[in-house]
């Protein structure tokens, strides 16, 4: 998904956070360009002969967008054969279809520069229609086959953000159906009952997470939605939720503690949520033992490929690394971008192991393995379990785009 002067405390102002999100990030954390470079050298690393990214459009999507986040030229996203990613995504647009997908590839599109090569006029169109076939129902972006997708809060946040960074008119109900998707602890789950007229005080799944939360802070948090009613009373909520989410060492797992351990992708996205409403991730609001940066550096790969590793796992893999880029950035999911035509992550040593680094200090700037080496999915299933596992797979990119 997925990318960070701020308040000093939980609440903000509405001043104060349209300060913050007015266009440049208003947050006193520091960028981490060097480590960025390495993680997106790792990613190019990964460009298949097809001109994908781990073969999955989710995943070739985020790499597109983190790296036009970090001032790259997404154009030079090329396979070993030629192929370059916008060619994998033109070719493959015809098999998106969930909301979800579709902003998602919008969104890479837009981030892209809307190149011609990839065709985002079209999705947007189809996301935004109401008509067989489109993807808008009842002010709700998602398929109207339950068996394909149910309305849920990440597609409901993408397609929100794609529709913004795109320029189009929100449909009248959309933020409302984020917003009755709050749980009573602050925090969001995943899916949303659309099946009223207009949204209900309450419209959402049983139980909260980490990273739809995160996600819809980023849509109610832009700029162009964050002064209408309603929408800073949740964001204020959803910063309460984050606060207790929030472990010991500092870091952030998929459910608050003593749900689990956290991991590298639910770090990142926190980072960009926070950033989006103007909070500072590294700051001492959100500094424990750690912060969400310095928890997401102890998975980096310790044999320096730029690479990070998800918990249970023995290497890195691009599913995980694709959003860190844009959290290393200080960017919100979506951000406005704008990078140098033709320029690519430079070469460089491997970076410092993340076992190097101490617990609690800032991330030590690195860069990554050379691009010369290889280089944002789970099955939905009917129960609970299933459904949780849907979730982490699209905050990871494991299910391609989005879907």
């Amino acid at each position: 998904m997925r990318r960070q002067i701020a308040a000093a405390g939980a609440t903000l102002t509405a001043a104060g956070l349209m300060l913050g999100l007015g266009g440049s990030p208003v947050h006193a954390a520091t960028p981490q360009p060097a480590q960025a470079a390495a993680a997106l050298r790792y990613l190019y690393s990964r460009v298949g002969a097809d001109g994908s990214v781990a073969g999955a459009l989710g995943a070739t999507e985020d790499t597109v967008i983190s790296a036009a986040d970090n001032g790259y030229d997404p154009a030079t996203l090329v396979g070993p054969t030629g192929t370059s990613a916008y060619e994998y995504l033109s070719s493959h647009a015809g098999t998106i279809t969930t909301a979800g997908g579709a902003a998602k590839f919008v969104l890479a599109w837009i981030a892209a520069g809307k190149p011609a090569a990839i065709d985002g006029a079209a999705m947007l169109e189809k996301l935004n229609s109401r008509r067989k076939g489109g993807l808008l129902h009842n002010d709700a972006f998602h398929n109207p086959d339950p068996n394909v997708e149910i309305a849920n809060a990440y597609s409901q946040s993408l397609a929100v953000l794609a529709d913004l960074a795109a320029g189009e008119k929100l449909p009248p109900n959309a933020t409302g159906w984020l917003r009755c998707a709050q749980r009573a602890d602050g925090g969001f789950g995943y899916a949303i009952d659309d099946s009223l007229a207009k949204p209900p005080v309450a419209c959402g799944d049983t139980s909260s997470d980490t990273n739809d939360t995160a996600i819809v802070l980023q849509a109610l948090g832009n700029p162009q939605v964050a002064g209408t009613p309603g929408v800073m009373h949740a964001i204020t909520q959803a910063q309460g939720y984050l606060h207790a989410a929030q472990q010991a060492a500092g870091g952030f797992g998929f459910i608050p503690p003593p749900g689990g351990a956290s991991d590298p992708d639910s770090d990142a996205v926190v980072i960009q949520a926070l950033v989006a409403i103007g909070e500072d991730p590294t700051g001492a609001a959100w500094t424990k033992g750690g912060n969400a940066m310095t928890d997401m550096e102890t998975f980096a790969d310790p044999q320096g490929s730029g690479g990070f590793i998800f918990p249970g796992s023995a290497s890195p893999d691009a599913f995980t690394t694709v959003s860190i880029p844009q959290a290393l950035a200080l960017k919100p999911y979506a951000a406005k971008t704008n990078f140098v035509a033709g320029s690519a992550p430079p070469a460089g040593p491997a970076r410092t192991p993340a076992s190097t680094q101490t617990a609690g200090a800032p991330p030590v700037p690195a860069t990554g393995a050379d691009p010369g080496g290889e280089l944002g999915g789970l099955a939905a299933v009917v129960v609970a379990v299933g459904a949780l596992l849907l979730v982490v797979g699209i905050a990871r990119g494991r299910a391609p785009s989005g879907r």
